[in-house]
């Protein structure tokens, strides 16, 4: 495809709108990427201001069990741009990656706008051309197939084809719910409505543990409810509890914490009865069993003070902890959202089956996935995807 004498536009710059970028790109292909705020990557500066985490070591013939919705369809995605072919293309930018103990990929700075910048340099040096404060909203296909697209400004610009990576509704403020649904909706494309996923529960407890315990971890605990176990870390914020078991296996239901699940109850008694001080179970456990700071004041503030006083019923209580999870937050606190653009309405190569040329791919799609690099992996994944598809479109028109 070098010397291209057509045109491509991204709409978007998350991690597939850049992905696909990158590989329309490196064919030789002219790029115009268009984005509605004024900077690019918004989504993945918040997604690595705790660590970004860009996948996972999940062995690859099970990678795809990961995902909801057709096991075919992310077969095919990750036998096109597996996790190690992503942190090899991190690598070539001079970017560090690493795993840790939680079987995560990192990348060395832990955060995002390393690899954000290096990222975008590399796409300006390949002559994509970037456009700001755009927000599309319309597209329409020409007499000679070529499409049209609109924006806010009233402008207009003329491709031959276009990859849409508009994002989901996660981390967007009530006062400015996601637009781009209603675009496609015209045109009779099949949508699932947006809920949110990966996001922390409001829970009844005292406001004692909350004054308390807010903004500190539960370490290392096993969470269980009735979609599982799963073990983590969870962390106390002011409304609740937020972390990757919740969001696994969270639903509005009573579940149950083993805050020391390294140990069983009588492991925990016979330790704790070696000890000759005449301490209440409490200060017992707190010298002799090492509890994080949030789960001595889970047990100290919802325990009454005569199960305090027993060492096995505060032993068992540690051992099979009941939370009561009342309600999800909503998508304008949720890590990723579910929902959007319906996968059969795609080709393999994520093109829109009705309107040949125009590609889809990233959070704006129907599928649904754990934290953990599980998220980003599948983004980039399937910016790969609609990058090689159109090359192989654009192909198709030089016959």
């Amino acid at each position: 495809m070098k010397d291209s004498p057509y045109r491509v536009a991204v709409i978007g710059s998350g991690p597939a709108a850049l992905m696909a970028a990158d590989v329309i790109s490196s064919a030789g292909v002219s790029v115009t990427l268009f984005e509605k705020r004024s900077s690019p990557g918004r989504k993945l500066l918040i997604a690595g201001s705790s660590g970004l985490n860009i996948t996972h070591d999940t062995p690859l013939e099970e990678f795809h069990r990961k995902y909801s919705g057709s096991s075919e369809f992310w077969k095919n995605l990750f036998s096109q741009f597996p996790p190690q072919d992503w942190i090899n293309f991190i690598e070539n930018l001079g970017i560090k990656t690493f795993k840790g103990t939680s079987h995560r990929y990192f990348i060395e700075e832990m955060k995002a706008p390393k690899l954000l910048s290096v990222w975008k340099d590399r796409l300006t040096e390949k002559g994509v051309n970037w456009q700001f404060n755009k927000c599309c909203t319309h597209f329409q296909k020409g007499p000679t197939g070529e499409i049209n697209l609109s924006f806010n400004d009233s402008t207009h610009f003329t491709f031959r084809a276009v990859v849409f990576c508009l994002g989901g509704a996660s981390w967007e403020p009530p006062s400015e719910p996601v637009q781009w649904p209603r675009i496609f909706i015209r045109k009779k494309i099949g949508f699932t409505p947006f809920t949110a996923s990966n996001c922390g529960f409001s829970v009844e407890l005292s406001s004692e543990f909350f004054k308390e315990a807010e903004g500190l971890p539960l370490k290392n605990i096993v969470l269980s409810s009735s979609k599982g176990k799963m073990q983590g870390d969870l962390v106390v914020t002011s409304y609740g509890l937020e972390g990757t078991p919740i969001y696994a296996l969270g639903s509005e239901e009573t579940v149950y914490l083993d805050l020391k699940p390294d140990l069983t109850e009588d492991q925990m008694i016979e330790k704790l009865n070696r000890s000759k001080e005449n301490l209440n179970p409490i200060r017992r456990i707190k010298k002799h069993l090492k509890l994080s700071p949030a789960s001595l004041a889970l047990l100290f503030h919802q325990g009454s003070k005569e199960d305090l006083q027993d060492l096995k019923t505060t032993v068992a209580r540690l051992k099979h902890f009941p939370i009561t999870l009342k309600k999800r937050q909503g998508l304008e606190w949720a890590i990723s959202s579910a929902g959007g653009l319906k996968l059969d309405e795609l080709t393999p190569n994520l093109e829109l089956k009705k309107f040949p040329g125009v590609f889809a791919a990233g959070e704006m799609l129907d599928w649904d996935t754990a934290t953990g690099g599980f998220l980003i992996q599948a983004c980039v994944s399937q910016g790969f995807c609609a990058g090689k598809g159109v090359i192989s479109f654009l192909k198709t028109l030089r016959k």
